[in-house]
């Protein structure tokens, strides 16, 4: 355990393990616990988990009797969604983990861009700049930026923005475990930058995520059935592609856990 916690860490936030086809959903959880308490998809239809195993979501286009048995998003084209999993949720998922059981034989790739790297490698004036900048995250904003592309999404509802109020972010955040600095820049999230105008933060924001999501510290997974993929949502983002969902099923099991938040830079 100590071994792969360490891991973990030291590649900033990501592991990929392959060929785990004989994996089963019990010891899949019991993996997955290692790095902090599962979460039990309450939120989700229980259709779309797997029997036995709430903390497993099916996700994708698979089909029982002509209706979905996971949950099917669409992933858009690019310019991909580069996210971190509810950073608007208090506490936040602190990461996530992806089984594949089918994938296509093209198209439906995932993204990761390593957040502590893209920090460390920016100037010092810039990390002078950004350092107490603080931000708002906000499930409504990314809903509506959603609804962009996807004006049948309906809009939260009053009582749902309540139950799940915007939260205050920093922009470089401090991983509570490694006590690294890191880019905290799900810009999808971000309704705005506290102290500054748009005009201002939106060209900042951008000019940090297109650095984030540079070659330099971003990876695209070509999955494979068997494929274990643990991902640090407190210092990783990722990012979602589309494939041909009329030819092809894609199915993953996802888990999510719970643990130690991040703290301000």
């Amino acid at each position: 355990m100590k071994e792969v916690l360490e891991a973990f860490h030291n590649s900033g936030g990501l592991i990929i393990i392959r060929n785990q086809e004989h994996i089963d959903p019990y010891h899949l959880c019991q993996f997955v616990k290692m790095f902090g308490d599962l979460e039990k998809n309450e939120k989700y239809d229980s259709q779309f988990l797997v029997p036995g195993y709430p903390e497993i979501l099916r996700i994708g286009n698979s089909k029982k009797a002509e209706k979905y048995s996971a949950l099917f998003i669409e992933a858009d084209s690019p310019p991909l969604l580069w996210h971190m999993d509810d950073s608007f949720r208090n506490p936040q998922p602190i990461g996530s983990c992806m089984f594949c059981v089918h994938t296509p034989p093209e198209g439906g790739e995932t993204g990761f861009a390593g957040m502590t790297a893209a920090y460390e490698a920016l100037p010092k004036s810039i990390k002078n700049h950004i350092e107490s900048i603080q931000t708002i995250h906000s499930y409504n904003y990314l809903n509506e930026q959603l609804r962009i592309k996807n004006p049948h999404r309906p809009r939260l509802s009053k009582q749902l923005q309540k139950q799940i109020p915007s939260v205050k972010r920093p922009l470089v955040a401090t991983h509570p475990e490694t006590k690294k600095k890191c880019l905290y820049l799900p810009l999808c999230h971000i309704e705005s930058v506290i102290g500054i105008e748009d005009s201002e933060s939106k060209p900042l924001l951008n000019n940090l995520l297109d650095h984030a999501i540079s070659d330099s510290f971003a990876y695209m997974h070509s999955w494979m059935p068997g494929d274990v993929v643990v991902w640090d949502n407190r210092c990783t983002l990722h990012a979602p592609t589309p494939f041909d969902h009329n030819r092809y099923e894609r199915l993953m099991y996802r888990l999510t856990f719970l643990g130690d938040q991040i703290l301000g830079s």
